[in-house]
């Protein structure tokens, strides 16, 4: 072992003592088998606190402090989320310039990252577009209109069937867009979200099996239990109820992005919790999709 290691090692262990006194003790809820789980904590953590998504190959992870203007991208191993690679405010000068500060959802497609961005004055939204093993920007900016996103873009989902790419705003929406990534981000039509009131606090969002699938940082305190909703949305008629409900175990747990592969372990679904006096947490769950 090396001395780095030793000393991560000396650092890691009383981080985990301290987890398992008052860390949140997510648990199993029906329908929704909790596998197994990760811990992200220090540096790591920052690089993997807002979005997750997967080319079957690898996990990618995002992360931001918008106090601080930074932002992160990483490459992850499936086995244990091993840190592969990471590039430290990889947005494009363009962005960092007019203030663009926040890296949310990301959704992977063909060999590119695709990322949603926001902050800063003249433009608020954007699709930025990466590379997936340089995790380098590759040039392609996508801006959207303030009037549409006057919130910011929090998440999207690119459909691999298809190539179209699903985004909304954030607080209270009825509407999720979507746009064409083979054709220039070409706008192709609006859904409005039916079964529900609104979609609210969506943390990210990802395909499976042609059903688009959502993080929502919404739920409710349950017999002592802390619950967290992922959305279900037929992009065929806008039909949106809740699929899953999650025990993240208490309240400091902020649900974060999503995503889903078939693991050796038997999960298939894997979403970003961040407890806020700890780190991160990957949850890995069997569900029935």
């Amino acid at each position: 072992m090396t001395l780095f290691s030793r000393i991560r090692a000396l650092i890691m262990l009383p981080l985990w003592l301290i987890c398992l006194l008052v860390g949140p003790r997510a648990q199993s809820t029906p329908g929704v088998e909790l596998v197994s789980q990760d811990l992200v904590v220090l540096g790591e953590a920052f690089t993997a606190g807002q979005g997750i998504t997967t080319d079957g190959e690898y996990y990618y992870t995002s992360g931001a402090i918008t106090a601080i203007n930074t932002t992160a991208l990483a490459k992850r191993t499936l086995d244990g989320m091993t840190t592969v690679k990471v590039r430290l405010n990889p947005l494009p000068d363009k962005c960092r310039e007019r203030g663009n500060n926040h890296i949310g959802g990301i959704s992977a497609y063909n060999g590119k990252i695709y990322a949603s961005v926001e902050g800063g004055g003249e433009c608020k939204a954007c699709i930025v577009v990466f590379d997936c093993n340089t995790l380098e920007p590759t040039g392609e900016i996508y801006d959207l209109p303030n009037e549409l996103y006057d919130d910011g873009i929090p998440w999207l989902a690119v459909d691999g069937n298809t190539g179209l790419l699903y985004a909304s705003g954030w607080s209270h929406k009825k509407e999720i867009r979507v746009y064409d990534v083979n054709d220039g981000m070409r706008f192709v039509k609006e859904i409005t979200v039916t079964g529900m009131e609104d979609i609210h606090r969506i943390q990210g969002g990802e395909f499976c099996n042609g059903t688009l699938y959502l993080s929502s940082d919404t739920g409710e305190e349950r017999d002592g239990k802390w619950t967290k909703n992922i959305l279900s949305v037929n992009v065929g008629t806008g039909e949106t109820k809740i699929a899953f409900e999650r025990n993240v175990g208490r309240d400091k747990v902020e649900a974060e992005g999503l995503t889903f592969l078939a693991t050796e372990d038997g999960a298939n679904m894997h979403v970003l919790d961040y407890d806020k006096l700890i780190g991160l947490y990957v949850h890995h769950y069997k569900v029935d999709v």
